[in-house]
């Protein structure tokens, strides 16, 4: 957050908002290359049919293979086309992102099934301050580094938390005599299940992240600054239901499955009535509070953000609903509700975004959340008879109940830890 905060207010919502777009294509073609791999990684780890050789010698291997043509592949694509900052920029940008990309998504997988998750972020967060001392917005460090220096270095960035994470697994987990050939058949189920994950986080990003093209397209780059930067601050509300995600999902791949369901609607609720409060909160006071943040050229950014607010409940939900049913290997589940959100989402942009702009945006947003959300909570209800008031209305005695999961969880880290 103060990362974002400082590149925003130092390159305004106009600069800010080429450098985030250009990361969200990289995003989706990341997506792509990946074959998500870190999904079967993470699954297969957890029931212990690979092991952490076998898997992070898979990672490393992949990375490296896939990139190499994909360096090619760039290098072809910038001459052909013309694109921001500059071929040499672009070319370069795009190769540490996309390395340093793979690194993380595939050993944050690994470590997460390993329930570690401590480390993880310390280096991430590591990095990120590191990069956060060095926003040239004052004149000591602007005389050393300009804003395309910094650039640069802002996207190196995301290789060296690739390879801190990658070093700290190695270290941490693979033993040399574990190092040994992944059958034939096992290799085969696992490329199957990444390649149905594939389609599935497409259409998820797609979901995500459609709208950015239509507000590029239809509005200023100011308006897509500010609409970026709201849409960044939705997604920080996301990262403790992805962290909830990350245990939901290795306990209900391991067996767990009855004890999760329970547990799941339990820090639903415990998210809805939370991130109601602060969001309520950030109503009351953004108006003042996003300028005086981000800085002035981040004026348009208060509504679409209040407009955003039942994407974030929405979304919070879907998040455990999702490792839930990828934990089960039911993945049709999570593949219908992204199409029909998306379709939600596609239609309402191409009506809505060049009449009302970036509020637009941000209405169908929530409407088509709302509907993934709606979807996958109907399909739980017909498998466990459950209600929609399970997963969103926080009940009395749910404090004392959430209170006493955390406790079990922290205990067991620090068991394992000890």
């Amino acid at each position: 957050m103060l990362l974002n905060i400082l590149v925003a207010r130092h390159f305004h919502s106009d600069g800010s908002g080429k450098i985030y777009y250009i990361i969200n294509i990289f995003a989706f073609v990341q997506i792509i290359i990946s074959l998500c791999l870190e999904a079967p990684m993470g699954y297969y780890l957890s029931q212990k049919k690979m092991n952490e050789a076998q898997l992070s010698l898979l990672a490393i291997g992949w990375t490296a293979f896939i990139m190499l043509p994909v360096y090619f592949l760039i290098r072809y694509f910038t001459s052909a086309i013309e694109v921001p900052f500059g071929r040499d920029m672009f070319c370069f940008s795009a190769t540490v992102f996309l390395a340093g990309n793979l690194l993380i998504s595939f050993f944050i997988a690994l470590l997460y099934a390993k329930m570690d998750f401590k480390w993880p972020n310390i280096l991430l967060v590591s990095v990120n301050i590191f990069l956060a001392l060095l926003v040239p917005n004052n004149s000591i460090i602007s005389a050393y580094l300009g804003d395309d220096q910094y650039v640069k270095l802002y996207f190196t960035g995301f290789l060296a938390q690739g390879i801190l994470m990658a070093l700290f697994f190695l270290v941490k987990y693979v033993r040399r005599k574990d190092i040994r050939m992944i059958p034939a058949d096992l290799l085969l189920q696992f490329i199957s299940f990444a390649l149905i994950s594939v389609v599935t986080n497409s259409m998820t990003y797609l979901m995500y992240r459609i709208d950015y093209f239509f507000v590029n397209k239809y509005c200023s780059a100011e308006e897509l600054g500010n609409y970026i930067q709201a849409c960044k601050l939705q997604q920080m509300f996301y990262i403790i239901p992805a962290i909830l995600a990350s245990v939901v999902f290795p306990m209900t791949a391991s067996g767990r499955k009855e004890e999760m369901n329970e547990k799941m609607q339990l820090l639903s609720r415990g998210l809805i009535i939370t991130y109601t409060l602060i969001c309520l909160l950030l109503a009351a006071t953004s108006y003042w509070l996003f300028p005086f943040v981000f800085g002035h050229t981040f004026s348009k950014m208060y509504v679409p953000f209040v407009l955003l607010i039942p994407a974030i409940l929405s979304y919070s939900v879907v998040h455990l609903l999702a490792a839930y049913y990828s934990g089960k290997k039911v993945l049709n589940i999570n593949f219908w509700g992204n199409v029909i959100a998306l379709a939600v989402i596609v239609t309402g942009d191409i009506l809505l975004i060049p009449v009302l702009g970036i509020n637009g945006a941000a209405m169908v947003s929530s409407v088509g959340y709302i509907t993934y959300m709606s979807y996958m909570i109907f399909a739980h209800s017909k498998e466990y008879q459950s209600r929609f008031a399970d997963f969103l209305l926080f009940r009395r005695n749910d404090w004392n109940l959430l209170v006493k999961v955390m406790e079990e969880k922290f205990l067991s880290q620090k068991q394992q830890e000890s």
